[in-house]
């Protein structure tokens, strides 16, 4: 593991950091100033982020199919090597761009259905897996407006394109891409991220919205005969997190889009969500729930996703249980997580997990009972 991890960061290109003593001369007389740096090393010195990941993750699934010989082929496992880059475009008064790029190479054997790799049963053992690829525009209608206009402009529109989760629930709000425990999305859909573009900003010093074209394809931007979706959303400003704990807003999706296998599904939904934080003695209590209403062609489906985590003030430990509800399909799930290294800014993870979902109800098949065991780390 340790060759293959130093392999991979040897072609990555690390960020420098800008030194305000760089090219000044230790000699008497006037200064003498280095050369200007080049583009490329500018380009990855200002603003520049960039982070790498280790995931491994085994699971195992009590009624899974046997193999030709009677052995349980339930046990499966997956190893997989990421990086997160983020390079922010910037004047010396404002940013004005951001880009993001978050991949992983991956190693499946024997997939099983975790919450959190419902794709991987469906690729080889060998896979580059893509996650977030978009750029954001700040104010981009700045070069339209005076000095005093573009004040009360501040913040108001935006423009987002490219791969990212889908605008719809508290996804946009809570990165789960190394959890194990998931939101309400990639079930209720096919798929937590999709291709869109479109605008988002603050409405008001109380609201803040989302208006976006969605491809429908899921992975791949790709055509196949669905019309694309079309997705709205409004939810609280980000004070009323940092005042009062509570996040949540309610969105809208209308139109068509692709089901995992390829078939043209016209899709309409409405949903409401929250999420409540609040501290007890020892340690902060999080709530957090997911509803939603609609058609798929000719069938309706409601969801309902219920979560209430636990984390210790020493951000050592934590635990957690989810309740989900989806048509045909339901499950109870805990999970215990013990930090290594548990930083508030979510920028330095290091954890163990361990997750058990039992199904309480399934469309085909007997119930089963998945195991996952986790090791994390993002730095």
């Amino acid at each position: 593991m340790n060759l293959v991890l130093w392999l991979f960061l040897s072609f990555v290109p690390r960020a420098v950091a800008a030194d305000p003593f760089a090219g000044v001369s230790a000699a008497t007389g006037p200064a003498a100033f280095a050369p200007e740096a080049s583009g490329t090393r500018r380009f990855f010195a200002e603003n520049f982020g960039f982070r790498k990941e280790i995931m491994l993750q085994y699971g195992y699934g009590r009624n899974q199919e046997r193999e030709k010989d009677g052995r349980l082929s339930g046990a499966g496992a997956r190893q997989s090597l990421g990086f997160e880059a983020l390079k922010k475009l910037s004047s010396q008064t404002q940013t004005w761009a951001s880009f993001n790029f978050q991949g992983r190479l991956v190693r499946r054997d024997r997939a099983t259905a975790a919450l959190n790799d419902m794709e991987g049963m469906r690729r080889p053992g060998w896979f580059f897996e893509y996650h977030n690829v978009y750029a954001d525009f700040y104010n981009p209608l700045d070069a339209l407006l005076r000095d005093e206009q573009r004040a009360a402009m501040l913040g108001r529109v935006n423009i987002r394109a490219g791969r990212f989760y889908m605008p719809f629930g508290l996804n946009t709000q809570t990165d789960t891409h190394g959890t194990v425990l998931q939101l309400s999305n990639e079930r209720n859909f096919g798929f937590e991220r999709d291709w869109y573009a479109g605008l988002w900003g603050s409405a008001t010093k109380d609201v803040d919205y989302g208006a976006y074209y969605l491809a429908g394809s899921g992975y791949d931007l790709k055509f196949k005969g669905q019309g694309g979706l079309a997705a709205g959303r409004v939810m609280l400003a980000n004070r009323f997190l940092s005042d009062y704990g509570v996040e949540g807003g309610a969105s809208w999706l209308s139109g068509e889009r692709l089901s995992p296998e390829g078939e043209r599904v016209v899709t309409r939904r409405g949903g409401a969500d929250g999420r409540w934080r609040r501290p007890v003695p020892n340690g902060t209590v999080v709530w957090t729930t997911e509803l939603s209403d609609g058609r798929d062609t000719s069938d309706s489906v409601f969801t309902q996703l219920h979560q209430i985590e636990y984390l210790r003030a020493s951000r050592r430990w934590g635990l957690a249980a989810q309740f989900r509800r989806f048509p045909g399909e339901s499950s109870v799930i805990g999970e215990a997580t013990w930090y290594l290294r548990n930083d508030v800014a979510s920028s330095n993870l290091h954890w163990i997990k361990l997750n058990l979902e039992r199904q309480t109800e399934r469309r085909m098949g007997a119930l089963d009972s998945i195991v996952t065991l986790q090791y994390y780390l993002y730095w």
